[in-house]
């Protein structure tokens, strides 16, 4: 990852201009809103057991709440098909996190989440998209926010196949540590699994305590 662990000054200001692009997430696509609380949720438990400075891990909660809001601009029926996309298809779905950055650029404010909504999908040896970045350009808290990411949309249900398991969760995502994802931050994600999935199986997640 970046040495460079900041994406931007933070404030109180920034946050509440990001808490109304998470409402409009709320409020059109309830169920892509469900899917960043959970990665939000997950990614400052994550921030937290790995002692990054809690300053940071305000930023990963807001950031991973806006890392999919440029998929408002993808047909729900497209998100929700549950066979084989051509390429065509696969290149509207990646194109979110290009225009996710780009609405985010556009507010006052939310600058420092911009490279949430634009990276999520860059891999540590940079294979990934939309640039191609690598572990030494993404920062740490982008890259983290990823991991969560790819985590919950192992763990959860999709319209193309069942959830996988914790174990199975793990076992895949070992399978690309090092290449997809940091070997540190997939030990940590993994680290604090259970606990979170027992947790959001409960309707455990505060938002209130989490920030």
């Amino acid at each position: 990852m970046a040495e460079d662990d900041t994406t931007g000054p933070w404030s109180p200001a920034t946050e509440a201009r990001a808490a109304t692009i998470v409402s409009s997430l709320e409020r059109l696509r309830p169920e892509a809103f469900a899917h960043a609380r959970r990665v939000a949720h997950l990614a400052v438990r994550v921030a937290r057991h790995a002692h990054l400075p809690e300053s940071l891990a305000s930023q990963i909660y807001w950031g991973a709440l806006v890392h999919d809001v440029g998929e408002l601009n993808v047909r729900p029926e497209l998100l929700q098909k549950d066979s084989w996309i051509d390429e065509r298809e696969r290149m509207a779905i990646c194109e979110h996190t290009i225009v996710g950055a780009r609405w985010l650029a556009g507010v006052p404010g939310l600058a420092p989440l911009v490279p949430f909504a634009r990276w999520h999908h860059e891999r540590f040896d940079g294979l990934g998209y939309p640039d191609g970045a690598n572990s030494g350009q993404v920062p740490l808290a982008v890259a983290l926010v990823g991991v969560c990411d790819a985590w919950d949309a192992l763990t959860e249900t999709r319209p193309y196949r069942d959830p996988l398991s914790i174990d199975d969760a793990a076992t895949e995502m070992w399978r690309y540590a090092g290449q997809q994802w940091s070997r540190a931050l997939v030990t940590w994600t993994i680290d604090c699994a259970q606990d979170f999935a027992d947790d959001a199986l409960t309707e455990e997640l505060d938002d209130d305590e989490v920030v």
